[in-house]
């Protein structure tokens, strides 16, 4: 678990599949062709990746500073898989941010 202090953090899957999961919010499957903007600050972690992944990140500002973080309560994340498309996650990790 960790999180980014950063103002944006852009990802584009050019090839392959990862597999993050977002505190209080779940899983998500990300695969290629999908794009995802990551809320500032969130905590999340990177489960799984195929071998052949290989992506795109823009992050704001570029020195951005990562934190080791624990789940909420020291407890694992909320696990409630998702198999919502690529702007649909967007969309509910945005909200999770505000």
């Amino acid at each position: 678990w960790h999180s980014h202090s950063c103002n944006l953090q852009f990802v584009y899957v050019l090839k392959g599949w990862l597999r993050f999961e977002y505190e209080g919010v779940g899983e998500f499957l990300m695969k290629k062709g999908d794009c995802f903007v990551q809320p500032p600050n969130i905590v999340h972690r990177e489960i799984a990746h195929s071998k052949n992944m290989e992506l795109i990140e823009i992050v704001a500002p570029a020195d951005f500073g990562t934190r080791d973080e624990p789940a909420a309560n020291g407890k694992s994340a909320k696990k409630a898989a998702s198999k919502a498309p690529p702007r649909a996650a967007a969309k509910k990790l945005a909200k999770k941010a505000r």
